[in-house]
């Protein structure tokens, strides 16, 4: 995981531990399908709580993702 992600202090530590996770599946992608019921084996987390922790990161320009149903998401490491 990059070194500037933990360093930035505008980024909840939920959304470090979520961005680390996508990271790590998405080693050698760019393009990552994830559901969040992947996210609960390891994080107590809601839909909810993922999209807003997922639209921090991508205003923060880390990120670029897409519902396309529900707790279901493409995400685009940039």
């Amino acid at each position: 995981v990059p070194s500037v992600i933990w360093e930035d202090k505008n980024v909840p530590g939920e959304a470090k531990y979520i961005y680390a996770y996508i990271f790590t599946k998405g080693i050698g992608r760019y393009i990552v399908d994830i559901n969040i019921g992947e996210l609960q084996q390891t994080l107590k987390i809601k839909n909810k709580g993922l999209k807003r922790n997922l639209e921090i990161l991508s205003k923060l320009k880390y990120l670029i993702y897409e519902e396309y149903a529900n707790g279901m998401y493409t995400i685009k490491l940039a």
